[in-house]
């Protein structure tokens, strides 16, 4: 996929080896069995989350509590980078990277 393709169809690209790309009806998605609580909002922008996990809303894995836009999360995973990034209510990095890698997130080293 062209990269800008890809996010404009829905696909994930995961950034860790084997590099793979999946299409919109194959991609991973996050197993989470829970529902964000009437006017979650993605800390990061403080605007609304939709109301169930989704290629566009993505969950903390560990606390379940952090509702993100796909978007949003990126652009802190850029700038914080693999050694700094972690869920900012929870504050968990292990498990939280992980799933972000996961989902497509790129996560740089710096």
């Amino acid at each position: 996929f062209h990269l800008p393709c890809a996010k404009q169809g829905g696909c994930v690209t995961q950034y860790i080896t084997p590099y793979r790309s999946y299409c919109p009806q194959h991609r991973p998605a996050q197993d989470v069995r829970v529902i964000p609580e009437p006017d979650t909002q993605c800390p990061i922008c403080m605007e609304p989350v939709e109301d169930r996990a989704s290629y566009r809303t993505l969950v903390c894995p560990a606390c379940k509590r952090a509702w993100f836009h796909r978007d949003c999360i990126q652009g802190q995973a850029l700038r914080a980078g693999l050694l700094c990034l972690h869920c900012p209510l929870c504050r968990d990095d292990d498990e939280f990277t992980v799933q972000m890698f996961m989902a497509g997130i790129r996560i740089p080293l710096r």
